[in-house]
Parts: structure tokens; sequence; C-alpha cells
């Protein structure tokens, strides 16, 4: 699988990010995963919504808009949860837990995937 790389403006903040843009893919997402590589997230689209079951570790989830600029963030959503639906996300972007913080990504910020 091809992965891509996550910017903001020229910046690398991310090396590996799956692109879960098939049914079966979007559906797997990180269930049943023990963990995710540091340098790893999860892109999927089209997506506005998400849950946590089956899964055994927390995430930062980053709702995208159809151009990615970014709309909300949900820091460390812990496994078996069901989060909200936010207007105009087309996209939402999975990564470790902390590591929206941690990478300087803000809720208005435009971020890239290639």
């Amino acid at each position: 699988m091809k992965m891509l790389g996550l910017y903001k403006g020229d910046n690398l903040l991310v090396e590996e990010i799956e692109n879960a843009n098939h049914f079966v893919r979007r559906f797997m997402g990180l269930m049943f995963r023990s963990s995710m590589a540091e340098n790893h997230g999860l892109l999927l689209t089209p997506c506005d919504e998400i849950h946590t079951f089956c899964m055994r570790f927390a995430i930062d989830t980053v709702a995208l808009d159809k151009n990615n600029r970014v709309l909300f963030i949900d820091p460390a959503v812990p496994p078996h949860k069901v989060r909200k639906r936010v207007k105009g996300c087309k996209k939402i972007l999975e990564l470790n837990a902390g590591a929206a913080e941690r990478l300087g990504i803000n809720v208005g910020d435009v971020l890239a995937f290639k």
C-alpha cells in the first residue's frame, strides 16, 4: 500500500499516512491493532464521524473539510466511544494520542497529503 506524507506548509509532520478511501479499509480503520507507530496515521475519506470500538489505544482525531482545513480536533479519544459528527467534515485524520498537539496542528490549519 502506498503511504502519503502529512504536511503543514512545507514541513513534513508525519511520514506514513494510510489512505483508507475504500469501504472495507474505512470500516476496519484501526480496530484490533495493538498500537500505531509514532510516524504513522490513518486518513479516513470520505468520513464525517468515527467510533473507537474494538480499538486498544487512544487516538487524536482531526476533522478536515474538503480543502483539508482543520475544523475540529478531538484529543486522546479512548477506546469504545462514538464521536460526534462535525459540520462540513469530509475526512478524518487519526493520529496517536497527543500527536496533534506535539505536531502543532491547530483548528484553521490547512494540511496536505502527498
